[in-house]
């Protein structure tokens, strides 16, 4: 009797323990979703201020004006719709690309540079590359003490054969060190990836705010 006393206890222990142990996998969930969510409507609405927010407008007819001069204008990279408003940056900050130093713009799907051919003559050179068409690669800093840097960042895109099909080789076609550090902005790129892939119905909330509403 006492040996069945103890197998039911356990029984009702092991059904306890697995739904506060799936209570708790839905909690962790439903704060990622909420996470994602967060990611998502932010990049949506600073998009969607071209028009009513003066330096959202302004900062999005420069980058427009630099891309015209890009030098890749017109090419598989640039796929930038003529609506400019669909291209606010969303990220702005200084790189060092070799030894010219530049301006690094991201916008929700592209990113553009545009460094100084040479800072006492003027002149610029632009580049521009889609974000679902290259990827990031974090480069090690330099170990030379000479001329120690920080840890760059490799865009590389994929390489197609003779039939016009897609290989596994990678070609790199632009390094940078940017401002605010490889990894910082190696993980920024991603979450616009992620915001670009995603499904805009993935992402369910119950009308009392959350994806999975669960009780305290």
């Amino acid at each position: 009797a006492i040996s069945l006393l103890v197998s039911a206890f356990q029984r009702q222990n092991d059904v306890e323990q697995g739904a506060r142990l799936g209570r708790k996998n839905m909690q962790v969930m439903d704060r990622l979703a909420k996470m994602q969510a967060h990611k998502r409507n932010s990049i949506a609405k600073i998009r969607a201020s071209y028009g009513t927010n003066l330096l959202a407008t302004k900062a999005a007819d420069e980058f427009h004006s630099r891309r015209k001069r890009s030098s890749n204008v017109g090419s598989l990279s640039d796929v930038i719709r003529a609506d400019r408003s669909e291209e606010v940056p969303l990220l702005t900050c200084n790189v060092l690309v070799g030894n010219a130093a530049g301006t690094c713009y991201v916008t929700h799907s592209h990113i553009l540079f545009n460094t100084q051919l040479v800072p006492i003559l003027g002149g610029s050179k632009i580049h521009l590359f889609s974000i679902l068409a290259v990827q990031v690669t974090i480069n090690a800093p330099s170990k030379s003490v000479l001329s120690p840097l920080p840890a760059s960042i490799s865009l590389t895109t994929a390489v197609f054969g003779g039939s016009g099909r897609k290989t596994n080789t990678r070609e790199e076609v632009y390094n940078f060190i940017p401002s605010i550090g490889a990894r910082r902005f190696a993980k920024f790129l991603e979450v616009l990836r992620d915001v670009a892939l995603e499904d805009p119905n993935s992402l369910k909330f119950s009308e009392k705010g959350g994806l999975i509403y669960l009780p305290d």
